[in-house]
Order: structure tokens, then sequence, then C-alpha cells
């Protein structure tokens, strides 16, 4: 466990800060100069659903299904992305998570096993969940069509070489599965649902702040 934590902590810091860079655009979303609202998504993108489930893992080792879900979650919606946003450079960020997550689950696999999903659906939230489906799905293609047009170049919005039109698509991507599992899976439901409902709400924040920002939101979704 000792290892697990120490392993843990090591994987935040490079989703927050180096390679990930989650702390610094989370600080340029409140900035003007730059597209706020790709600066945040990409920023609870790294910071929140990356780093924050490796830092719960980190936390509560023991206790750790609901985060390694988040990751292999993550890791699925960046997969998808590379391929629907023809973002190929993203695949980098992809191995990084899966290298980092495969050790974790490795060294947990006697401990905390997620599989198989225990299943009680909580049809209020099932409801707010399904709501959401079609509107970020909708905004996850307009994300892609943008990245397949290389907007991230021309408007010098790349981290690492990576659009961040691909990541604010897959983070659309993940919180679309994330709401569906929250309101099904009763172990996960609290985490899956803060992690969702923190990273959905900052976006929203960051878009009415800045109503005329780049790959934002109406103010009525926002």
């Amino acid at each position: 466990m000792l290892l697990v934590r120490i392993l843990a902590v090591f994987f935040v810091l490079t989703w927050v800060v180096l390679p990930g860079f989650g702390l610094a655009d989370l600080n340029a979303s409140w900035d003007p100069d730059w597209p706020v609202i790709l600066e945040a998504s990409w920023g609870v993108f790294m910071t929140v659903l990356v780093g924050g489930s490796f830092l719960a893992v980190a936390v509560r080792p023991t206790g750790a299904a609901p985060a390694t879900v988040t990751l292999l979650v993550a890791l699925g919606a960046l997969l998808v992305s590379s391929a629907a946003g023809l973002e190929w450079q993203v695949l980098g960020y992809a191995a990084l998570l899966a290298l980092e997550a495969a050790a974790l689950l490795a060294l947990l696999a006697d401990h905390e096993k997620a599989w198989p999903l225990d299943r009680s659906v909580w049809w209020p939230l099932l409801a707010v969940a399904l709501a959401g489906v079609v509107p970020w799905l909708v905004h996850a293609e307009g994300m892609f069509g943008a990245n397949r047009d290389d907007a991230g170049s021309m408007i010098g919005e790349q981290t690492m070489g990576v659009d961040h039109h691909a990541v604010q698509g897959a983070l659309a991507l993940a919180l679309v599965v994330l709401s569906l599992l929250a309101a099904a899976w009763p172990r996960g439901r609290r985490y899956l649902g803060v992690s969702t409902g923190l990273c959905a709400g900052y976006l929203g924040l960051v878009s009415v702040a800045f109503p005329s920002a780049w790959a934002g939101f109406e103010p009525v979704w926002s």
C-alpha cells in the first residue's frame, strides 16, 4: 500500500504539473487573453478526472474502485477522441495514462476489485444524465470537427502538440459515461457524481463569465 500511495502521488504530479499542465490551464481559464473554455476543459480533464482520481487512490487505495473506473473512462475517451478528431498526438497522453493505471491496477489486484459492477438505478439522477447525453455528444462532435479542421493550430491552442479541441471533446464523452454510471452504480455514485459535477459546473461557470469565448456554450446551456 505504501508503494501504491507513492506511485499515485507521483502520477498526480504528471497530470497537474508536467506533462499534463492541468493546473496551468485552470489558471489560464480566467485570463481573457486565452481561449478560456478550451483552457478550462483541458484543466478539469487533467486535474479533476485524471489527477484527482490518482489522488483518490493515494488517499484510499483499498477503496479505489470508483477512481480506477474514472481513469478507465478517461482513457477510453482519449482513444475515441484520437480517432474521431484525427488527433493522433493525443495517443501520447493515452499511453501515459494506460501505463500508470495498469501499474496501480496490478498492485491493487488483490485488494480492490471494481468488477462486476453492482447495479441499482437511481431514477432521478438517471433522468438528469439522459437529458445531457445528446447535447454533450453534439458538443463533442463539434469539437472533433474543429479538431479535424486544425482549429487548434490556427488559434495557437495546443499543449505538447495536442489540440485542445480533442480534449474538450474527450471530456464531453467522459461526462456522458460517468453521469450514466453514477446513476446506475451505487458504489461509485458519490465519487463519479462529484467529479462529473465539478467538471461540468466549472465549464458552465467559465462560459457564463466569458459568454463570447471560443468553443463556449450558450447562456442557458452554461
